[in-house]
């Protein structure tokens, strides 16, 4: 390891918020030191996300797209009931449209691309997407190297030092395992939350952890929120996690995928919860975030039900209607969507090796098919014979299921359970922040040069990922760039 002894600012996680913060503070004259855990930089930001939300930006203006920072803060505030930080949004969306061209003019160029799911169509374009990702990153962290910057991989955040008189003096670093101490005077931890800690995630999960399917950096274990709560850091509303949709898996084998499958999950077929019932407007499969608040709700987990009948129609025919996730793919690609699905000859063997791997149950019977899932059977009969009441009628007077997908009873066995779980992005709470990104402490005072970022902060969420596309990937490259700042200002 390159021997650091003494420098201005440490950032420790260099995913969007960490490179921000950096680039930042580095771009303003401070010598910094970039800590990440792993061999890679990027985290979430770059491996997970493909693009991040903005306002007001050139390309917005170029389309002649109305749509203000007013407008997306009463959206946001409105989602969240105003139980969010009002102050943190606004500088999070005035500076959103800058970052846009920050980002641009040091490598990593956007996109402005129609937004991605279906019930945002309607909405105005937010949604920047990455243009050559990976090499706009390197770009990005050549810049930094190249201002002196100093990144060190495969070390992480032990523990922040303060002196006699209560201020910022240093941090302890473990490098390859071997413990060190850096002297600096700010410390901003920028590592993506807690989704990585499986006794974390149990603690503040409000699901069973082994139904919750992570999908966010393993790497993000909670150790820059432990090391802020240790200064003093307001934990308070940690424990917000970034749900996004659902989806079937294997227990057994991590590696197990049928795309028929995949596919099945993302339209809105049958969905029986854990009390053998209907739960909610299977329609809420088009929008990711909704979608997983409702499979989070439901305390983690559903199952889609599936029988013969359905299964001999999608071997042989297509069927209008749209995966959930084609115009995410789609549009990413530029490639035209076709709003249908299958069909799928191979559907009944995907659905025997789903069972396999313990994925999906079977019976002849709904009875026996109950009794697998510990279902009351007579509920779960209960359930279906209304739904296919439903279906007979074109009218759902339970949810107000729209009558395009009411099409297929459920009737003719033998029938499938395929379990859908609760996916999560990450966690996108933490530490109490004000809208600079500064530490508070439980009275709400400032922890002096102790900052926040990204998925280590609070304030932006109330209890849930909101609907706007791409804006915890924003939150995450604004909270940098705005921690940064306040950090080089704070030192001067």
């Amino acid at each position: 390891m390159m021997e650091v002894n003494y420098t201005d600012i440490v950032i420790v996680g260099a995913g969007a918020s960490g490179i921000a913060a950096a680039l930042t503070a580095i771009e303003k004259g401070c010598r910094v030191v970039l800590l990440e855990k792993g061999d890679k930089f990027g985290g979430a930001g770059m491996f997970g996300a493909q693009g991040l939300f903005a306002v007001n930006s050139q390309q917005q203006k170029a389309k002649n797209i109305n749509y203000t920072v007013s407008d997306a803060f009463h959206e946001l505030l409105e989602y969240t009931h105003y139980r969010s930080n009002a102050k943190i949004t606004k500088k999070i969306l005035n500076k959103s449209a800058e970052t846009i061209e920050w980002l641009a003019s040091n490598g990593l160029e956007t996109e402005l691309v129609n937004n991605t799911q279906e019930p945002h169509q309607k909405h105005a374009e937010v949604y920047h997407q990455y243009i050559d990702k990976y090499n706009g990153f390197q770009r990005l962290m050549d810049n930094f190297v190249s201002q002196g910057g100093i990144l060190l991989t495969e070390t992480s955040g032990l523990s922040i030092i303060k002196d006699n008189t209560d201020q910022i003096s240093g941090i302890r670093i473990s490098h390859k395992g071997i413990p060190s101490t850096i002297n600096c005077k700010a410390v901003i931890c920028a590592d993506g939350g807690f989704i990585g800690n499986q006794e974390m995630v149990a603690k503040y999960s409000a699901i069973d952890p082994d139904v919750l399917h992570s999908m966010g950096e393993r790497k993000a274990t909670g150790d820059g929120i432990k090391m802020l709560e240790q200064i003093g850091g307001d934990t308070r509303h940690i424990g917000v996690f970034e749900n996004h949709a659902a989806t079937v898996t294997s227990p057994i084998n991590s590696k197990w995928h049928q795309n028929s499958l995949f596919t099945l999950t993302n339209v809105p077929l049958l969905w029986i919860d854990k009390h053998a019932t209907r739960f909610v407007n299977e329609e809420i499969v088009y929008d990711f975030a909704l979608w997983g608040n409702a499979t989070y709700a439901a305390s983690g987990y559903y199952y889609i039900i599936i029988d013969q009948a359905l299964i001999s129609h999608l071997e042989k025919q297509q069927l209008n209607w749209t995966d959930a996730f084609e115009r995410t793919f789609k549009t990413l690609s530029h490639e035209p969507i076709s709003h249908k699905i299958g069909p799928f000859p191979t559907l009944r063997n995907d659905l025997t090796d789903a069972v396999k791997n313990k994925a999906a149950w079977t019976a002849k019977t709904l009875d026996e098919l109950a009794i697998q899932l510990t279902l009351d059977p007579n509920k779960l009969n209960a359930a279906i014979k209304q739904y296919n009441k439903s279906v007979e009628h074109k009218k759902d007077t339970l949810f107000y299921k729209n009558s395009k997908f009411l099409s297929f009873k459920v009737e003719q066995g033998p029938f499938y359970a395929l379990k859908a779980r609760s996916t999560s992005l990450g966690t996108i709470g933490g530490i109490e922040t004000n809208e600079n990104m500064e530490v508070l402490d439980q009275k709400g005072n400032i922890i002096k040069r102790a900052y926040a970022t990204g998925n280590n902060a609070s304030g932006m969420y109330d209890t849930s990922y909101p609907t706007l596309e791409g804006i915890s990937c924003a939150f995450a490259w604004n909270s940098g760039r705005i921690a940064g700042a306040a950090a080089v200002e704070a030192l001067n």
